[in-house]
């Protein structure tokens, strides 16, 4: 079996919608609340918020993935695991929301910014459950269920904000909004789950519920390293550089979000179907692999090249304020991560497939201890080239961890079938960019985006043995059905 990219790309396509509207809406949410409200509730809102992600980890204990993989391969399992994981994320919430209480306190917040973060910390139950609903979604290949549901509560979360800031409304009311859209999501998402995947009632099996709740622990463990994994460069630099440069440092890494979302959701879409093709034997999960890491590919190096010669211009149109331009240096540094980080997607969703997650939890192990080791040196000695260089260093490290186990798996991986066909193309693309240098920013971007995609075509039509041969591999692939 092959990857099908109609059903691979609807499914990605439909994960990337949520991800970028939650994304979009936050950031709109921040906004609006810096705009109306000030600095201080802007503070205490994305205090609440950090508090919130770090804890939400948590509260999911670990089990989407866990049913996205079990339920892939047996979807009669369907609601035993959505009954005994809703079981177990119900537990495990209130244990999270507990344990954030008692940090606020530990860390003698005053009163008003502890009762913004309680009172968010009661959306840790309905997100577990919308984990658990989104896990059956992709495990059946149903993603746009994901985007049906949250497009249109994350578009009335912001019109509510507007409006009730606009009329002078406190943060408080900003925070039921936003608990009334997660618990609006869970009963959707809850309700869809037992409309449309029909099945047999199944009862809460303790005995079950524990096998399946250690069976995430890996997961958890995964979710939590990464978690702290991801904020160890922020807080070297709050404390070896200056506050400025962590401005910088997220600006530059936020350039990189749209890409890293269409990695997630591609890796996500293609998961079920690595589990399923399991069974058919490790040469069918390596096509569908080998398939995801070309398409992605094809992706990364030309925004590679775009950003090494127009990232000073992203930077301009994006924050309209010269004094971001001093993560254009950074941006360059950060912007080679994109290569490492289809490799380390693609392969770690091999793993996961594979039953390889203590593997995974061991990589983002020592991802961590990487970042704890060269980040503190790097980020004291060189500020922000320094945060840039560690993350590079990070990818790289998580990289070559995931090659090696799944070169093994799979017999090997060829890389140079692969990429010699992106890396022409983005070559064709540089030689252009760097010598239009009067042109304005949008028209060298355009220009060096067609020839990068005609350069490619050609290239894989040449590759395929000519027109026929393209369009036998190429487009027969595109109306396959499932």
């Amino acid at each position: 079996m092959i990857l099908n990219l109609r059903t691979a790309g609807g499914n990605a396509l439909s994960i990337l919608t949520s991800d970028v509207m939650n994304r979009a809406t936050s950031f709109v949410m921040y906004a609006l609340v810096a705009r109306h409200l000030g600095a201080q509730e802007f503070g205490q809102l994305s205090l609440a918020f950090s508090l919130f992600y770090m804890f939400q980890v948590f509260a999911i204990a670990g089990l989407k993935v866990l049913v996205i993989r079990q339920v892939a391969k047996d979807r009669s399992q369907t609601s035993l695991y959505f009954v005994n994981s809703c079981m177990i994320v119900t537990v495990s919430s209130f244990i999270s929301v507990a344990a954030l209480f008692a940090f606020v306190h530990l860390m003698h917040y005053p009163a008003s910014t502890t009762l913004v973060a309680l009172l968010l910390s009661m959306g840790l139950f309905p997100t577990a459950i919308s984990a658990v609903c989104e896990g059956i979604f992709q495990a059946w290949e149903k993603m746009h269920f994901i985007a049906w549901v949250n497009v249109p509560v994350n578009i009335a979360k912001i019109v509510g904000t507007f409006l009730l800031l606009t009329r002078s409304r406190g943060l408080y009311t900003v925070i039921l909004i936003l608990l009334g859209s997660f618990f609006a999501v869970a009963a959707i998402e809850t309700w869809i789950v037992l409309r449309r995947f029909p099945a047999q009632c199944a009862p809460i099996d303790f005995t079950f519920a524990l096998r399946t709740f250690q069976s995430g622990i890996t997961f958890l463990g995964i979710d939590g390293t990464l978690a702290i994994e991801g904020s160890v460069n922020v807080l070297f630099l709050s404390k070896l550089a200056t506050v400025s440069q962590v401005g910088f440092y997220s600006a530059a890494t936020q350039v990189m979000v749209p890409l890293f979302l269409v990695y997630q959701s591609i890796a996500q879409s293609i998961f079920p179907l690595m589990c399923r093709n399991i069974e058919h034997g490790l040469q069918n999960l390596k096509r569908i692999a080998m398939q995801a890491v070309e398409i992605l590919l094809m992706l990364a190096l030309p925004a590679i090249a775009g950003i090494f010669f127009l990232g000073d211009w992203f930077l301009s149109v994006l924050y309209r304020n010269p004094a971001f331009l001093q993560a254009g240096p950074a941006l360059r540094i950060v912007a080679w991560t994109l290569i490492l980080q289809v490799f380390s997607n693609v392969l770690g969703q091999v793993l996961l497939a594979t039953h390889r997650e203590k593997i995974t939890l061991r990589i983002v192990m020592v991802d961590t201890l990487v970042n704890l080791l060269v980040g503190w040196p790097l980020v004291k000695f060189f500020g922000l080239r320094g945060a840039a260089l560690t993350l590079l260093v990070n990818r790289l490290a998580g990289c070559i961890q995931h090659y090696i186990p799944v070169s093994r798996l799979l017999s090997g991986i060829p890389l140079g079938k692969i990429v010699w066909k992106p890396v022409v193309a983005a070559a064709c693309m540089s030689a252009y960019l760097a010598m239009s240098t009067n042109q304005t920013g949008p028209l060298r971007g355009v220009l060096a985006t067609l020839i990068y995609g005609g350069a490619l075509l050609v290239l894989t039509i040449r590759a395929s043995g000519g027109p026929r041969g393209f369009k036998e591999k190429y487009i027969v692939l595109l109306s396959q059905k499932t």
